[in-house]
């Protein structure tokens, strides 16, 4: 019984000394863990300005004029994902825990004179404002004060730990982004160790490219979209000021690529690719590149410059039709024997309600028009043997193994010839790949494509006289039933 009211007078000295504190210090008993709760609430879209103000004076401030982000002291676009970061951290900003109700000593958390300070401007006015301090004990939250509160909250890292960051850091580092759609064409004088020329490219269409400058020739569309891609894609690594001096030190008064990109619906964009630039990875080569006439240089990757020395003529075009296969609405193919036993004859089939059908409307069952479409009108060719042919006898292509004929809804006709055998070839799996001469109609150009030409071709006409000999056998079997039929009622009762 003695130890028993020896506990409750303990008990009854500490819940006093308890109450002592608590009215003393209430701070001290108040903190709370209350993850989730919410400090900042504002729709992301609604925010037009950030400033960020830094006790060294390196402030930072960010508005949206005129539909784009700027970085306002300078003019130089800021970047989206920084923008976005903000919007995205802050605008439903929540803490981990309340730290202090009534602060006494912000000082103690970094929001003394040395905190940084953020201001951020709403749509309709409002502005939202807090402190940023010092990163807790454990590195893994900071601490925040918003403006007109005694509350001290943490929040985590990652909402608040970037306002320290350099004004560079702010900035967009894509610097030559465009639509490579928009492109009309584009020239570059290149003065490259495996090109010194100029190239020069215009579009005639969303898939053709022509090529006029170092050679006069349809270019291939792939490459001048890997091209503009590639260029479109530059990412500043880091930004140096331009001044005459720096053009000369960058290599930029006489710069490895001089290009002018030209656009349907906006001024013309220059770029210039100076020398390389000092960098820490081999695997990451850099060079320093100035657009337009702007008031800095960009260092970025250089790896896009080989996309400027593979030779001209690899640049060709290789898809000769230059149609593609869902414009195709009626094939028309005749296929000769080349050997004992080998399929010939003609096939022909339409595209009508939604499916390849025979001429007589039947569907046609398979895949295979889908097929012929694809190759013919999508050919792309192996090698390019004559640009002007003087004699087509010499590839078979006075009398074709094979005639593949392509209309569109405009009844544009586009005719392929594939001739004799030519050069096989190893294939990346080392089997010989036996090869064909192709011509189009209408040129006088001989090209080498893929036997997989023949094939298909091979099964369309294979198909058509197995739907001849169906319609065949059907009609010898409606004339034996007519002839039953007749025979039966001729006959005598």
């Amino acid at each position: 019984m003695r130890a028993f009211r020896g506990s409750a007078i303990a008990v009854v000295f500490l819940c006093i000394a308890i109450g002592i504190v608590m009215w003393m210090r209430p701070s001290l008993m108040s903190a709370s863990v209350v993850e989730g709760d919410n400090i900042f609430s504002f729709e992301k879209h609604a925010l037009v300005r950030v400033e960020v103000l830094r006790p060294d004076g390196t402030d930072v401030e960010l508005a949206e004029i005129d539909g784009v982000w700027k970085i306002v002291a300078t003019g130089h676009t800021a970047g989206r994902s920084m923008v976005n970061r903000v919007k995205h951290q802050i605008h439903d900003l929540t803490a981990r825990a309340v730290v202090v109700e009534a602060a006494e000593n912000p000082e103690h958390f970094g929001l003394g004179d040395n905190a940084v300070v953020v201001r951020l401007t709403l749509r309709d006015g409002r502005i939202i404002a807090f402190k940023v301090g010092d990163p807790n004990p454990s590195s893994v939250s900071y601490y925040i004060q918003p403006d007109g509160s005694d509350h001290i909250f943490t929040v985590q890292k990652a909402a608040v730990d970037y306002y320290s960051l350099t004004l560079d850091e702010f900035r967009e580092r894509r610097f030559a982004t465009f639509d490579s759609k928009d492109v009309v064409g584009f020239s570059a004088t290149l003065r490259l160790p495996a090109a010194n020329f100029i190239l020069a490219m215009d579009r005639l269409a969303p898939r053709q490219w022509q090529m006029s400058s170092p050679l006069v020739m349809a270019a291939d569309d792939d490459h001048a979209r890997r091209l503009l891609g590639r260029l479109s894609a530059l990412k500043a690594v880091r930004f140096q000021p331009r001044n005459e001096e720096s053009l000369a030190a960058f290599g930029l008064d006489s710069p490895r690529v001089d290009m002018t990109v030209r656009f349907a619906s906006r001024q013309p964009l220059r770029i210039r690719v100076g020398a390389d630039a000092p960098h820490n990875n081999k695997f990451d080569a850099l060079a320093y590149v100035l657009m337009d006439d702007g008031d800095t240089v960009f260092v970025a990757r250089s790896g896009m410059l080989s996309e400027f020395e593979p030779a001209p003529a690899t640049m060709r075009n290789r898809r000769v039709v230059r149609m593609d296969a869902e414009d195709v609405v009626a094939i028309d193919v005749s296929l000769l024997a080349t050997e004992a036993g080998d399929v010939e004859g003609l096939g022909a089939v339409r595209y009508a309600a939604e499916q390849w059908v025979w001429a007589d409307g039947v569907p046609v069952s398979g895949s295979t028009p889908k097929r012929v479409a694809r190759r013919f009108a999508e050919l792309e060719v192996d090698e390019f043997v004559e640009d002007s042919a003087k004699n087509l006898a010499q590839y078979g292509l006075d009398k074709p193994m094979a005639t593949v004929t392509l209309r569109d809804r405009d009844d544009g006709r586009h005719v392929v010839r594939v001739g004799a055998e030519g050069p096989s070839i190893l294939g990346p799996d080392g089997h010989e790949q036996t090869r064909f001469y192709v011509s189009i109609e209408g040129r006088s150009a001989v090209y080498l494509a893929h036997r997989g030409l023949v094939e298909v071709v091979r099964d369309l006409v294979r198909e058509a006289g197995r739907k001849a000999q169906r319609d065949a056998d059907k009609a010898a079997r409606r004339e034996r039933i007519g002839f039953t039929t007749e025979a039966s009622e001729g006959s005598p009762q």
